[in-house]
């Protein structure tokens, strides 16, 4: 738009014509919009934050990316709220399989490259965060393309817990750790998470693997129960 306001970073229209659709400032549809303004308030958080980065106390800038990360996550859900889809069929088929573990700062780093090296030969990712904020961020930007399986701190509040479980590419949350908090679901000894979670994930191959199956696509399918054998294996010999 010519001659626009200084202030004004962005003008957005929701265009009639088809031909005169540009997806920079002229949109054919309110979610191609959304999507849109969505980017555009989080790259001037970034660039806000970055700048901050450049010319003041490194902890007010930390402090900057941590709202630009939470700015995304609520677009993100807003979006998901605003514009739902049924994603249940394109979850179902997806074959990444990725482990991701949001843990507390404190927590034994040995326990945790137990259970990547565990699971290295049958997930797609391995993932670690210590930040509640960038955890929940990987999870809404994968939430199309894999089938996660979460290790979570203890200590985390049972709100934390309901919206992770709530997202669709999340097939099963883990509490782990000795807790200061209340809590009967928590698992507290390693091997009884090692357990649950190789259990989980044949359990979830076997499942992958028959629906593949009955699609006649022998290779996926077959692709699939060799990573259940794979990990059975991998549990008779510990």
């Amino acid at each position: 738009m010519k001659n626009k306001p200084e202030q004004v970073e962005a003008v957005f229209i929701l265009e009639n014509d088809k031909n005169k659709v540009d997806n920079r400032e002229r949109f054919a549809t309110g979610e191609d919009i959304i999507c849109q303004l969505a980017d555009e308030i989080y790259r001037c958080y970034e660039k806000e934050a970055r700048e901050c980065s450049k010319v003041v106390h490194p902890s007010i800038a930390a402090k900057k990316a941590e709202q630009t990360n939470r700015i995304h996550i609520e677009l993100k859900k807003i979006h998901r709220r605003l514009f739902p889809r049924n994603i249940t069929t394109d979850i179902s088929i997806c074959t990444r399989t990725k482990v991701v573990w949001l843990k507390s700062k404190s927590q034994d780093n040995i326990e945790v490259e137990k259970v990547k090296n565990l699971l290295s030969k049958v997930a797609s990712s391995f993932l670690v965060f210590d930040s509640l904020l960038d955890c929940q961020k990987d999870l809404l930007e994968d939430e199309l393309v894999s089938n996660i399986f979460l290790i979570i701190d203890a200590d985390y509040d049972d709100s934390v817990i309901i919206e992770l479980q709530q997202l669709p590419n999340v097939k099963v949350v883990s509490r782990y750790g000795q807790s200061s908090l209340e809590n009967k679901t928590a698992i507290e000894n390693y091997d009884d998470l090692y357990y649950q979670l190789t259990h989980d994930v044949i359990a979830h191959y076997n499942r992958l693997g028959t629906y593949f199956s009955k699609k006649q696509d022998a290779k996926t399918a077959k692709d699939m129960f060799m990573k259940a054998h794979t990990l059975c294996n991998i549990d008779s010999e510990l």
